[in-house]
């Protein structure tokens, strides 16, 4: 596959819902978290959590200042402090509870809502040295100490207290849960499934004694569940933990509806994104749709606290419609979103004029679509000058937008053959990303690759070739370490980077080098259609037709034939659920026809 990349910023970007998960059992207060728009200093978001001592908040707020904040995580951030008071009120709970005879139970408490975080942590240390032989009470003291290094977030250091909770107590479902959930954030997806499903387990025995007190809960754990089969590409058990999840969702929302009902819009968006990654359309359009309604439905009783979600659901139904080639539906979602967002940015502009950006983006990727170049720029310029306003007083935060404007005008550059323009915004971005990959490469090195990719296509459509050729190297260098560390995010990068640089080997005749990469390209794409054909057969079915190609030019006549042959059953089996892959079977019968005409010469 030889295309740009478009980055569309919508379904995952701003998600407030998914990959939504439970750290531990707890009561929320009553009150949600909220940006506290009286608060703002130069710009800067703080957020006030109802029931949270306001030295404590002050902890969380400066650290919230340290970290910037930005389009993609504003909502992540809300959900961060709505977690951050969870643990919060759940450590003050236990520290009172243990203070009643432990005197240094109740310093830690004591230290904790005045916002001295190390000196309750000094406390928690003393008590843990002092209860070494009692297992129950040492084993909470490690879990009070682990939720006071995710109040300091030390990530880190709090799985480390995690983990010798749940050794002492692996039958504890508190201890499972939070312990679960920060191997979840750190990766660690073989030890987070075996305790995952440990503390479904014990929870399902629980909710055989109690279910209205437990069903929520099994609920969140499936839901946990569901994400890492889904990042570990096990699609069907997700889809399976995920409708679970959804079906005690509704029961629990029939009785109480304010309670339980986003968390059904949750998991259906959830689900939305599943169906969407395996390519079944329409079952993903009916999730989102009832996400929306059921958003809607809350925004009419908490306008400020449900209008964001309604926008980002709009913003990612347009994508569906837009996959889907329904442009002008994909159009008017898209408009009704950034409607919504500019109303939001009328009243707290530093918190949603990022969101208006976003949707400006998005609806110039649309335009692009359907060939109204000229709004498409405009779109696309307004985007990335309110990306440059923002990264003037916030650079660590908006520069990878500005960064990703730059790329996505690039792209309208080059289909609108302005060469010079799209490579002089390549550029732009790479320098951007590059800088910002040195302070952290985890974060952009995969920008960094994508933006070379990119110009490598537009250096071969200039005929640079010794440029494409070094841009293409230089991506896969980084695309193989990325693919080393996380296979299943970017093994699919790596192969179409593989396929492309083995197409310039082909035409500067270099077939040596083609098969090698085409067939390097080959194996993993056989891998990904193994575990998801519906995503990935397109892409082994391009393969297979390229590496044909090769064959019949190098008068491996048999080869090329089983190639093309393989390569016509996958387009056969993709035309019949989708016609738009007839012209690609009758191709590979035209392809079959000459050279069964070469053989016989």
């Amino acid at each position: 596959m030889s295309s740009l990349h478009v980055l569309v910023i919508a379904l995952g970007a701003i998600l407030p819902v998914q990959k939504q998960q439970v750290g531990s059992i707890q009561q929320k207060s009553s009150a949600p978290c909220t940006v506290n728009t009286a608060a703002m200093l130069g710009g800067t978001v703080t957020i006030n959590c109802p029931g949270v001592d306001p030295p404590a908040m002050r902890v969380f707020n400066d650290e919230l200042k340290k970290q910037g904040h930005d389009i993609k995580d504003l909502a992540d951030k809300l959900k961060s402090a709505e977690e951050w008071r969870s643990k919060y009120e759940e450590l003050t709970e236990r520290l009172a509870a243990a203070g009643l005879d432990n005197e240094l139970a109740r310093k830690a408490d004591e230290f904790l809502k005045e916002g001295r975080l190390d000196e309750a942590k000094k406390a928690l240390d003393q008590l843990i040295k002092d209860d070494e032989t009692q297992i129950d009470r040492v084993a909470q003291d490690y879990f009070n100490r682990g939720h006071l290094n995710e109040l300091k977030f030390d990530s880190l250091k709090a799985l480390d207290d995690y983990t010798r909770a749940y050794l002492y107590r692996p039958d504890n479902v508190d201890y499972g849960l939070a312990y679960s959930y920060l191997l979840l954030n750190q990766n660690q997806f073989n030890q987070a499934e075996e305790v995952l499903k440990s503390v479904l387990e014990h929870l399902r025995a629980l909710a055989k004694a109690n279910p209205s007190a437990y069903q929520v809960y099994i609920a969140m754990t499936l839901n946990n569940l569901a994400n890492l089969f889904s990042d570990t590409q096990r699609m069907k058990e997700s889809e399976d933990a995920y409708k679970e999840a959804l079906e005690t969702y509704r029961t629990l929302a029939k009785a109480n509806p304010s309670a339980y009902q986003p968390y059904v819009a949750a998991t259906l968006y959830n689900l939305a994104i599943l169906f969407s990654d395996t390519q079944r359309m329409k079952e993903a359009e009916d999730a989102c749709k009832e996400a929306l309604e059921t958003y809607r439905t809350l925004a009419k009783s908490n306008a400020s606290a449900y209008q964001p979600y309604v926008a980002i659901t709009l913003s990612n139904l347009a994508v569906l419609f837009r996959a889907t080639q329904r442009m002008k539906e994909a159009e008017d979602a898209c408009k009704k979103a950034l409607e919504t967002y500019r109303t939001l940015a009328k009243s707290n502009p530093s918190a949603y004029q990022p969101y208006v950006a976003m949707t400006l983006n998005n609806l110039a990727n649309l335009f692009s679509d359907t060939q109204r170049m000229k709004a498409a720029e405009d779109a696309y310029k307004e985007a990335l000058e309110t990306y440059r306003t923002l990264a003037k007083a916030n650079p660590s935060a908006y520069q990878p937008y500005v960064a990703m404007s730059l790329n996505n005008v690039a792209i309208l550059f080059s289909n609108t053959q302005r060469l010079k323009e799209a490579e002089d915004a390549y550029k732009e971005a790479l320098k951007i990303r590059r800088a910002l990959a040195k302070a952290n490469p985890s974060a952009y090195q995969p920008d960094v690759a994508m933006t070379l990719y990119n110009l490598a296509v537009l250096f071969r459509a200039t005929q640079r070739l010794k440029e494409a050729e070094d841009a293409y190297k230089e991506a896969l260098e980084i695309r193989r370490a990325l693919a080393k560390a996380n296979p299943s995010a970017y093994q699919p990068d790596l192969a179409m980077t593989l396929n492309n640089l083995a197409n310039l080997f082909s035409i500067t005749q270099r077939m040596k080098e083609a098969e090698d990469a085409y067939k390097e390209a080959l194996e993993i794409r056989r891998a990904l259609a193994k575990a998801n054909p519906s995503a990935y057969q397109p892409y082994l079915a391009t393969t297979l037709n390229n590496l044909a190609v090769l064959f019949v030019a190098t008068q491996r006549m048999k080869e090329a034939e089983d190639a093309y042959k393989e390569a016509l059953e996958i387009y056969r089996a993709l035309a019949k659920a989708n016609p738009s892959y007839q012209p690609k079977v009758e191709r590979t019968l035209n392809a079959l026809s000459l050279l069964a005409g070469k053989s016989a010469e």
